[in-house]
């Protein structure tokens, strides 16, 4: 028996769990753009702060390299943050 078996998940079960790990990165790309969209309207300076976080989580689990991820939020400017995800996508 294998893992998948042993959890008891259908076919169509491990279908849909294979795919939503197939398209981790497609889901973090469109989160990170949606984030930028709305940091670039967000005016409360706390979900700004937030909002840097998040950003700087996501290029982590793009696999950024580390020494990216902190130039690219060092300065807190979203044209470089869209530069890029539109190099990433």
């Amino acid at each position: 028996m294998s893992p998948q078996d042993e959890k008891g998940y259908t076919p169509y079960q491990q279908k849909i769990i294979r795919n939503f790990y197939e398209n981790k990165d497609l889901r973090l790309i469109q989160k990170l753009g949606e984030l930028v969209s709305n940091m670039y309207l967000e005016t409360s300076e706390k979900k700004r702060a937030s909002g840097w976080e998040k950003i700087k989580k996501i290029l982590t689990d793009l696999k950024v390299h580390p020494n990216e991820v902190e130039y690219l939020t060092k300065d807190k400017n979203l044209a470089l943050i869209s530069k890029k995800l539109a190099e990433i996508f």
